[in-house]
C-alpha cells in the first residue's frame, strides 16, 4: 500500500472492506436460500446463513484491518525505536543483585 496518496489508499482500503463484508453476506444469504428451497424450511436456513455470512464478513474485515495495522507498524521507524528502548531498561536480571 505504498503507492498513491494516503487519501487514495484509505479510500481503496475502505472500499475493499465494504466489498468483503457485502460479498460474504450475500454468499451466506444465497446458500441459505438454496438450502431452504431444497429442504422446504422456508425462512430458517436463510436467516441462519445470513447471520453466518455477516459474521464471516466481520471476521474478514477484522483480519484485513489487523494485517494493515501490522504492516503500518512495520513501516513506521518511530514505533520500532520506542519498543527497543523498553527492552534495554531491564538488561540486568534481579537475581544477580546482591542484597
Amino acid at each position: 500500500m505504498n503507492k498513491g496518496s494516503s487519501f487514495q489508499q484509505g479510500l481503496s482500503f475502505g472500499l475493499r472492506l465494504g466489498v468483503e463484508m457485502l460479498v460474504a453476506t450475500m454468499v451466506g444469504t444465497l446458500i441459505g436460500y438454496g438450502l431452504d428451497k431444497f429442504f422446504g424450511t422456508e425462512p430458517w436456513l436463510l436467516v441462519l446463513f445470513l447471520l453466518l455470512g455477516g459474521a464471516a464478513g466481520c471476521m474478514n474485515v477484522y483480519r484485513a484491518a489487523m494485517a494493515a495495522q501490522q504492516e503500518e507498524e512495520e513501516c513506521d521507524p518511530e514505533t520500532n525505536d520506542n519498543n527497543d528502548n523498553d527492552k534495554t531498561s531491564n538488561d540486568h536480571p534481579q537475581s544477580d543483585r546482591k542484597l
